[in-house]
């Protein structure tokens, strides 16, 4: 193997690395100015956490989910009201069950046994 395929392979774990950050960046962008964005931290759950713990496949869904949402009013009233507790169950909302097993494992972390 001459050296720079050598060098090549040896660097493709740190672009591999370097990719999924550039992506999960953008994804940040795209997802905090958000409904999704706005969801999450109401329910007080790391964006950071979020966005490594949880496949891109599942918070591209997700984004999609929230984008073509035909419960505005009440997601709207939800978001907006900080009397409301951030753990009840919202059944209009399509990433619910995704949402509050994030929040479950992300707590989990936290537990001290």
């Amino acid at each position: 193997m001459d050296n720079s395929r050598l060098f090549g392979f040896l660097l493709a774990p740190v672009r591999a690395l370097f990719s999924s950050c550039c992506f999960r960046c953008e994804l940040k962008k795209s997802i905090t100015p958000s409904r999704l964005g706005k969801m999450l931290t109401r329910k007080d759950i790391d964006l950071q956490y979020y966005l490594y713990s949880q496949p891109p496949a599942d918070i591209m869904q997700q984004m999609h989910n929230c984008k073509h949402c035909h419960s505005l009013d009440q997601c709207d009233c939800y978001l907006d009201n900080k009397e409301m507790d951030n753990n009840i169950d919202l059944s209009f909302c399509r990433n619910n069950d995704s949402i509050m097993k994030v929040k479950n494992e992300q707590e989990s972390l936290y537990v001290k046994n």
